[in-house]
């Protein structure tokens, strides 16, 4: 690890405990120093604010921190404005500002911002329930390179995102080699898809969706209950990620014995 990743991870430690609440702030990708750019403050040598400027294509996430004894000092205000040049300059179209839902101190910056709200994403880990049985008409299997583009269009449609953009990230996943993905099928027909990553000794299932024609017949949910059977032997926790600007798509994931334990608020910020 760098010694700003460790400067970076030590400022995430005081300002979750201090807050009491989970950051997002895509270690992998801090790590590797591929598609974040990144802004910080520091006084005396010590690192006091950071704010990560990430690349999704056409849009820039922006999310980051304060050191608990130094904040109502402008010092995020001050950053972001550097982030904006920066983002201006690079051409975005779409601005997101995120921050957990529980942070009083990052929705008061969000607020002053004007930027509106756009959707939640909420972290969810499986109970370890016992499991029912699947529908006969549904299989699993592993996506093949045919099926690039039906997939790239479901993320497209599912996740309302450009498929330019799709497209820029999807080859990309492909080649990880710790995420597998799986087309859904049903009474034989391609009818979804999802993907299960492998990070920090947990299973993480994300990028799930179900074609829209298709949606209503139960596709989700034994879809769902099948990646856990599969999963559930080998003792590993599991854990899934969905956006959503409602609590409504909750339900299909709390039936299947999740429960939420962190929400990250998401906003569209105009400027």
């Amino acid at each position: 690890m760098s010694e700003s990743l460790e400067k970076i991870t030590a400022l995430k430690t005081i300002c979750e405990q201090f807050d009491r609440i989970q950051l997002k702030l895509n270690e992998n990708t801090l790590e590797s120093g591929q598609g974040v750019k990144i802004f910080q403050h520091t006084e005396n040598g010590k690192l006091t604010g950071f704010l990560g400027v990430y690349d999704f294509g056409v849009t820039a996430e922006v999310c980051g921190m304060v050191h608990p004894d130094f904040r109502r000092q402008g010092i995020f205000t001050a950053l972001f404005k550097e982030a904006l040049h920066f983002i201006s300059e690079g051409g975005y179209k779409t601005v997101l500002l995120n921050t957990p839902a529980s942070s009083a101190s990052g929705q008061a910056f969000i607020k002053k911002t004007d930027a509106t709200y756009k959707m939640t994403e909420y972290q969810m880990k499986w109970d370890q329930k016992e499991l029912p049985a699947t529908s006969e008409k549904l299989n699993l299997r592993k996506a093949q390179s045919a099926d690039r583009a039906f997939q790239i269009d479901l993320d497209a449609d599912g996740f309302s995102i450009p498929r330019e953009e799709v497209e820029q990230f999807f080859d990309g996943e492909v080649a990880d080699d710790l995420t597998i993905s799986y087309i859904i099928e049903w009474e034989g027909q391609p009818a979804g898809k999802l993907r299960i990553h492998f990070m920090n000794e947990h299973y993480w299932i994300y990028g799930f969706v179900v074609s829209q024609e298709l949606r209503g017949k139960g596709i989700g949910r034994n879809a769902l209950l099948s990646v856990l059977h599969q999963l559930q032997g080998e003792g590993r926790e599991i854990h899934l990620e969905v956006e959503a600007e409602n609590k409504g798509p909750l339900k299909l994931y709390e039936s299947c014995g999740f429960e939420v334990y962190h929400a990250q608020d998401y906003y569209t910020y105009i400027w």
